[in-house]
């Protein structure tokens, strides 16, 4: 059985009995936070445009745009929920993906569930599964794939989208393998439109052609059933040289599952998750010695060497573009003793202050030899904080995982208040509070529409 058919396999023989309440229970956690986050992403410019979009675009009332008002066809949702999941990218992390697992999954599944009438169960099911394909291909093409230019979460969310909506749909291996086809054709999407709304865009485009290759395949619609390990395919195409490996894919497929080992980040700062650590690291500096930026007269930030090529917006102008700058983000630790929603706005970039204070912050990064051969994916080394006052005065904060990882996971409660502030930018309290019920307990209900209901 070749790789292709492995996979699809995977995606076709796994049922609900074969996943344990662990695996569950996170999954639950990062459809709230991913389902959170849509919602207060439906109140961003960039929601704004998608929906107008979307709405214009009409489409059969099968499936509701959340924050919208309004249904539509189930690609057409999936397209605005994705992205407007990722619009403030305070999305959750897998580090096997090297990119954001719940984006592209959450509206496929959301929208092609409740066109079909799906339980949660079977939602449920169908975002494990798309997670560890999207992540398991992952572990098979990085981390030369995400360094090459790729944004994961478009390339690899589109197998993943793909995936789930085939389990959703009931395919056999056969259309299985077609859709995983179909996919690989439309997976898109590159690091150069980091901080453009184009980046949130991504998400919306991999869940959408998910659903759409699915559908096709379930119509018939045919592709190259070795779409993974063929000499023209997926793997080889979206790395160099060569540099991929495919046993990685199938090794440990559905065992662990991903979303357990490595599990997920879920993020504490609307902003890149390569800027968390050391967010963790300046604000705990902040509190200790209660810096202020007219004492500062230099932020040094060490890490790996992956970061610096995905927060490429030294000097950043717009609020998008500081999500992509630790200069900004240490600057805005520095100023205002916090980073939030609040802290990602034109205006808030463009704070003479702070334009100033992004000048004094630099990043160096680890050496090849510290790094060894799996280069900028190094885990174990800390992100080390310096900030030298004008004092003289130098101090310093070594932070190795960042609040919200499996190793310094959020509590449930600090999840709910974080869901709670999302949702409450747009809808009232109470339905805000029973659409965390309904998902608490989503592998009880018996039809995704009575959370959709109350979502839209």
């Amino acid at each position: 059985m070749n790789i292709s058919e492995q996979v699809a396999s995977f995606i076709v023989n796994t049922e609900m009995e074969k996943i344990s309440p662990e695996a569950v229970s996170m999954a639950k956690n990062a459809i709230l936070d991913c389902v959170g986050v849509t919602v207060a992403g439906s109140a961003d410019e960039t929601g704004r445009i998608i929906t107008g979009l979307v709405k214009d675009l009409g489409g059969q009332p099968a499936a509701g745009v959340i924050g919208g008002g309004f249904w539509t066809s189930p690609p057409l949702a999936a397209l605005a929920n994705g992205t407007m999941a990722h619009a403030l990218d305070y999305d959750d992390v897998n580090h096997t993906m090297t990119g954001h697992p719940s984006v592209p999954l959450v509206p496929a599944v959301f929208a092609l569930g409740e066109d079909l009438k799906s339980s949660g169960e079977m939602i449920t099911l169908a975002y494990i599964i798309g997670f560890e394909v999207e992540t398991k291909v992952g572990a098979g093409v990085n981390i030369n794939h995400y360094q090459k230019g790729w944004h994961a979460t478009a390339t690899l969310g589109t197998l993943g989208a793909a995936a789930a909506a085939s389990k959703l749909l009931g395919l056999d291996v056969v259309k299985t393998r077609m859709a995983l086809g179909i996919a690989a054709s439309a997976a898109a999407g590159i690091r150069q439109n980091f901080g453009t709304m184009t980046k949130p865009y991504h998400a919306g485009q991999a869940a959408k052609n998910g659903v759409l290759a699915a559908m096709l395949a379930q119509r018939g619609f045919t592709a190259d059933a070795n779409i993974l390990e063929a000499p023209l395919g997926f793997c080889n195409l979206f790395t160099e040289n060569g540099s991929y490996n495919l046993d990685k894919i199938t090794a440990h497929l559905g065992d662990p599952l991903d979303i357990l080992k490595p599990g997920v980040v879920i993020k504490q700062y609307p902003s890149c998750a390569g800027t968390h650590r050391a967010l963790d690291g300046m604000l705990a500096l902040v509190k200790e010695y209660g810096i202020e930026g007219k004492e500062v007269e230099k932020v040094q930030i060490k890490t790996i060497s992956l970061i610096p090529k995905i927060l490429i917006h030294t000097r950043p102008r717009t609020g998008l573009e500081g999500k992509f700058s630790m200069q900004y983000c240490m600057s805005a630790a520095i100023l205002d003793k916090k980073v939030g929603l609040q802290s990602f706005t034109d205006p808030m970039v463009n704070r003479s202050e702070i334009q100033e204070l992004v000048k004094k912050v630099d990043m160096i990064t680890y050496t090849q030899a510290e790094e060894g051969e799996i280069g900028g994916l190094r885990e174990d080394l800390p992100e080390i904080v310096t900030v030298k006052l004008k004092s003289g005065k130098e101090l310093k904060k070594e932070v190795k995982n960042p609040k919200g990882s499996p190793q310094d996971p959020l509590s449930k409660e600090q999840l709910m208040d974080k869901f709670i502030d999302c949702v409450n930018l747009v809808l009232p309290s109470r339905r805000g509070e029973q659409a965390a019920e309904f998902i608490n307990k989503l592998e009880k209900l018996s039809n995704i529409s009575e959370l959709m209901k109350i979502l839209v």
